[in-house]
């Protein structure tokens, strides 16, 4: 399962609304001004030539054209923040909203591409940081569907949005949303409410590390802890990812030293950096940094478990010839931040998203045993009956399923609709060649 967390920058509002990210602040408008640090812009007027795959129908195979895209400068980022405060237009919201998650769905669709370009995955589960409106629950986004919310002290920096796959299909057992519903001024610093999912098993925590603690190793730990024990009784974790707020690379795997249930905790940073899908979602690179400057990497994947992480098509920093190599997690590196609007390319984040994907369950036994209790078919949600429900599909399901199998068989497969049988020719009586009248 593909999983994003993109953070994106918010003001402190207290309104229930979902307006301050589009908002924004001096952040977001330094990322803007700072787009000639990663891209190569044209000093006079601030664009960009970027590659589009095109499929060339006659010589059968796909080349690349380019397009052109102008950046915005700061003044203009800023003076289309002003813009919306004064209007607060709810479909300049969405149009917003929209534009955040195509960026994100092409950079996901990038890192997952297979057979030449003609497979490519979109993440399943977006978490976006920053981001609470009672006006956005039940809407589907760009083909998302904002299926949770939280809002735990109304400060709009520490607020998150859950949006699913539209028509996805996934199991109960395969995502937990670890709710706080409470609205209180209590929960600052290390005791601050951040985002928790359990997913396939694993829980993970989406973070946006208060600027009070991000320094201090034992008070992160302490945040970390505080949320694995709301969520599930107990101090463990297997996956952060979000905003760490972190001054230094190196950071949050040396707080978490030997923490949370875990003795080594691995990030997504290697040799310094971490892979960019640019803008467009057709080319990569590596970058120094996720903040507004590109010089320090705030938004990061780390786990406790083994990973594979990619880095030139490649998994670096693990032996995959190692026979005890059981990767739990892919990171695939990081999304864009910047999208088109009114014709010209916008950050819509000082932050980078981060995409991961979950390759088994962590408990295949756990899985199994509530898959006993199956109601309905994982396949089309039809009733099911008798060893159906052991099952978890009906016998004779014809609808395609995408299923986990254990390690020792593959990790994904299709499950083939069984064959529609024919129509029962009847034998045509001879009346006469003896029989009745």
């Amino acid at each position: 399962m593909l999983v994003v967390y993109q953070s994106l920058e918010s003001v402190g509002h207290k309104e229930t609304t979902g307006h301050s990210v589009l908002s924004g602040n001096s952040f977001k408008h330094r990322a803007q001004t700072n787009a000639g640090k990663v891209y190569d812009l044209d000093n006079e007027d601030r664009k960009l030539s970027f590659p589009v795959p095109r499929y060339d129908f006659a010589k059968k195979k796909i080349k690349s054209e380019t397009m052109e895209i102008e950046f915005a400068t700061g003044p203009e980022s800023k003076a289309f923040s002003e813009n919306f405060k004064s209007g607060q237009d709810a479909d300049e919201l969405l149009e917003f909203l929209a534009g955040v998650i195509d960026t994100i769905v092409k950079s996901t669709m990038n890192r997952t591409s297979t057979n030449g370009g003609f497979t490519t995955r979109p993440p399943t589960i977006i978490v976006l940081g920053e981001l609470y409106g009672e006006e956005l629950m039940g809407k589907t986004i760009q083909g998302y569907d904002v299926i949770y919310g939280m809002n735990p002290t109304g400060d709009s920096r520490h607020r998150f949005t859950v949006l699913k796959l539209q028509h996805s299909q996934i199991d109960d057992f395969d995502l937990k949303i670890h709710h706080f519903d409470t609205l209180s001024d209590d929960n600052k610093d290390e005791k601050a409410i951040c985002m928790t999912l359990t997913i396939m098993g694993w829980l993970m925590a989406f973070v946006h590390i208060p600027n009070k603690i991000c320094n201090n190793a034992a008070k992160v730990v302490e945040y970390l802890k505080f949320n694995a024990m709301r969520s599930t009784g107990r101090e463990e974790l297997d996956l952060l990812i979000g905003d760490t707020n972190q001054k230094s690379s190196g950071f949050m795997s040396s707080a978490l030293q030997g923490e949370l249930g875990g003795t080594d905790w691995v990030s997504s940073i290697h040799g310094g950096e971490q892979e960019l899908v640019g803008y467009g979602g057709h080319s990569t690179f590596s970058i120094a940094g996720t903040n507004s400057g590109f010089d320090t990497h705030f938004d990061i994947a780390c786990t406790r478990h083994a990973v594979a992480k990619i880095k030139d098509n490649k998994v670096v920093g693990s032996d995959t010839t190692d026979p005890a190599y059981e990767p739990a997690f892919v990171f695939h590196g990081l999304t864009d931040k910047y999208t088109q609007l009114n014709n010209k390319a916008y950050a819509y984040s000082d932050h980078n998203g981060v995409i991961i994907e979950v390759l088994r369950r962590k408990d295949v036994l756990a899985y199994n045993a509530h898959r006993r209790s199956y109601v309905l078919c994982r396949s089309c949600n039809g009733k099911l009956t008798g060893i159906e429900t052991l099952t978890g599909i009906h016998l004779n399901c014809r609808t395609l399923a995408l299923t986990y199998v254990p390690k020792n068989d593959g990790s994904l497969k299709r499950v083939a609709p069984h064959p529609t049988p024919g129509p029962t020719k009847k034998r045509k009586l001879n009346p006469g060649k003896g029989g009745d009248h």
